[in-house]
């Protein structure tokens, strides 16, 4: 199963959302998302973008620290199959959002 690609954070006035394109597949992928604070330091899963067909994921209520470095990653999966995760730059609100 192949990875999603050209996966990005975009946001703007506070709306942050994970977007990611992926390659037609005879069956219908559905996706997971999942984010990691700089503190703990560990995934956990979104859980409003579990099993999403969509390709895009609004964070905006998983970050609630600005100043706080955040990765998120996406993977893709296909009948019984998955790809494996593609993960996000480092994404800091206060830098790299929009106000």
């Amino acid at each position: 199963v192949p990875s999603p690609t050209q996966i990005q954070v975009t946001s703007n006035n506070f709306k942050t959302v994970l977007h990611w394109q992926y390659p037609p597949v005879p069956e219908t992928p559905h996706f997971i998302v999942e984010i990691k604070p700089y503190n703990p330091g560990v995934y956990k899963i979104v859980s409003t973008c579990v099993n999403i067909s969509a390709h895009s994921c609004d964070v905006s209520r998983e970050i609630n620290d600005p100043f706080m470095s955040h990765w998120l990653r996406v993977k893709a999966v296909v009948g019984s199959q998955q790809s494996e995760y593609v993960e996000t730059n480092e994404f800091i609100l206060h830098k790299h959002g929009k106000f």
